[in-house]
């Protein structure tokens, strides 16, 4: 999919040419960059996520530049929200490997990949995740020559074969419970109670530490809401805001949902994102690709470039790069596409 990356920390150090085309991905400090990205002479797409990474080493500041191939297809859905039919079926339909980056605090994700879904071959295998900042407001971050957009999706597709790997490692606390009220990506009512305060009482219970002496997401990081799949891992869900005392997660729950809260270790996460990677193979390719979820960066703090060395130990011939992200996407195991959360996603794309 791509012929070289690197990491650069300005745009200026980057030699661009101006008969190649380019993927940019952007750690959030630098994202300021656009109205320079718009001058120069080079074809372009990218997205802006909370950090970046390259190697063994995570920024919150910089570009990842990928230079694309001659036969990689690449283009920006502007509006995730409206039906994609005209867009995406005749481009989608021969590919082997989609790269596929939405907006991530977008509260119309799950609608959208499943429309996407369809318009994929059964072989195909898709991987990305959620652009975005910390600061956890919605704003355009999802860019091309054009413009910069919100609600959006960037596509970058190609005919080959790839395979990618999903983990996150996480554990059941508590539960189960049913999700007796949800809208969207707001979980309002657990076993016909209020959401928080069975949440609170779990999580102050094993933390010893009250929410009301912390700020939500510093206490919330660490105690995720898991999502009971049949046949499948639990998918996670990353509770980042307190609002009217209901849980706004990133990525939708459904009502009737089994859900446990659960509970991580620094060495089950980093061993799962050593899962993820060490089972996937392309000998087509040398870039391995990871899309890993910002908050296991909060939640491991300095021990995350253990993570990034566990995901790089199994493909010492290939050079790791990518983001750090609001929320993951992969149809692993060639079942139904998925919106993950503090979730480990690898690919050799």
């Amino acid at each position: 999919m791509f012929s070289s990356v690197h990491y650069y920390e300005t745009l200026e150090q980057v030699p661009f040419e101006s008969n190649k085309n380019y993927i940019i991905f952007v750690a959030q400090e630098s994202k300021e960059c656009y109205a320079k990205l718009q001058k120069m002479p080079i074809g372009f797409h990218g997205a802006i996520f909370p950090q970046i990474f390259f190697g063994n080493k995570n920024y919150e500041r910089g570009f990842l530049v990928y230079t694309l191939k001659d036969e990689v297809q690449s283009f920006i859905i502007e509006n995730i929200t409206y039906n994609i039919e005209d867009e995406v079926e005749e481009i989608l339909s021969d590919k082997k490997t989609i790269l596929l980056i939405v907006d991530g605090l977008s509260s119309h994700i799950e609608t959208f990949l499943e429309e996407f879904y369809e318009y994929c071959s059964d072989d195909c295998t898709i991987l990305g995740g959620g652009a975005g900042s910390l600061t956890l407001v919605q704003e355009p971050v999802i860019f091309d020559n054009n413009g910069i957009f919100q609600n959006a999706a960037l596509v970058i597709s190609h005919k080959n074969s790839s395979s990618c790997g999903v983990q996150h490692g996480w554990e059941r606390l508590k539960g189960p419970f049913v999700v007796t009220d949800a809208q969207r990506n707001v979980l309002k009512a657990i076993d016909y109670k209020n959401a928080f305060s069975v949440y609170k009482e779990v999580v102050e219970n094993d933390s010893n530490t009250q929410f009301s002496e912390t700020n939500f997401f510093d206490l919330a990081k660490s105690y995720p809401i898991g999502i009971e799949k049949y046949g499948s891992e639990i998918i996670v869900r990353d509770p980042i805001i307190l609002e009217n005392d209901h849980l706004v997660l990133v990525g939708e729950i459904d009502k009737n949902s089994v859900v446990y809260i659960l509970k991580g270790n620094k060495e089950n996460l980093i061993d799962a994102a050593k899962n993820a990677s060490s089972n996937i193979h392309n000998d087509q390719s040398n870039n391995l690709f990871g899309i890993d979820c910002i908050s296991r960066v909060l939640f491991l703090e300095g021990e995350f470039e253990k993570e990034l060395q566990a995901i790089a130990s199994s493909h010492q011939d290939k050079t790791l790069s990518g983001v750090l992200s609001l929320g993951e996407i992969a149809n692993n195991h060639e079942k139904f596409i998925e919106f993950y959360n503090k979730t480990c996603v690898v690919g050799l794309i």
